[in-house]
């Protein structure tokens, strides 16, 4: 037959590739159809108004009729689909929920970490790549390396350098005289101003403990006078 049933317990193709097997009983009653095959699982819609589209493949073995026959049987189901299907707006879906913005500030600072760490590593191995020294094959050191540039507080000659301690001690020894700090011009009049005042406080006090010690009053001259005149 056309629609491809044998009889006999053989395969019979069902449709969608799907093969069953018939199993033929006594009487000739018909059998309990058992797949040969799972069935071919299509792919998820994308959303949910979305027909998926089917992709055609030739099996392994399949008849060049039965590849074509299962191809227009998809093509009507996915016309049938599309004739049938709702009218679609698209402006007025509601859009994807965006990711909050903690989960934002997250995924930012965890990018900061990963290119700092990067930015550190490619620096340490740049840093490393300077200070190699490349020797060359067979290369051999006659002497150490020569110095081109003088260290900082360095001596011309080992023992030449005077030690504090000696200079102390040594005769003709003049200790330093530390130099005053400078002070600033409202400094030097705020302690002129203070001066002046202690100076007429100083001054007060002088004038009150002579105007207060008793003064000795003009009188006869005694015994000791008038020995004296004599």
């Amino acid at each position: 037959p056309r629609d491809g049933s044998q009889q006999g317990g053989f395969p019979r193709r069902l449709g969608n590739g799907v093969w069953v097997s018939t199993l033929a009983l006594p009487g000739g009653q018909r059998g309990h159809c058992l797949p040969l095959c799972p069935t071919e699982r299509k792919p998820k819609p994308a959303a949910q108004d979305d027909i998926p589209v089917p992709k055609f493949k030739r099996r392994k073995r399949e008849p060049e009729a039965a590849f074509v026959r299962r191809m227009e049987q998809e093509a009507r189901h996915v016309l049938f689909l599309t004739q049938n299907q709702l009218q679609r707006q698209p402006e007025k879906q509601e859009p994807a929920p965006e990711k909050s913005a903690r989960k934002k500030e997250f995924w930012n600072k965890r990018l900061d970490k990963v290119r700092k760490k990067k930015a550190e590593k490619k620096a340490a191995m740049l840093e490393q790549t300077l200070l190699q020294d490349p020797v060359k094959f067979g290369e051999v050191a006659l002497q150490p390396p020569v110095l081109t540039a003088r260290p900082r507080k360095s001596t011309d000659k080992a023992g030449q350098k005077r030690l504090l301690l000696t200079s102390l001690l040594g005769p003709g020894h003049v200790p330093p005289v530390p130099k005053p700090a400078p002070v600033s011009l409202a400094r030097q009049r705020i302690l002129e101003e203070e001066r002046e005042r202690v100076v007429l406080a100083y001054r007060r006090l002088r004038k009150l403990k002579q105007q207060q010690q008793p003064q000795p009053s003009p009188g006869r001259p005694g015994k000791g006078t008038r020995k004296s005149l004599l």
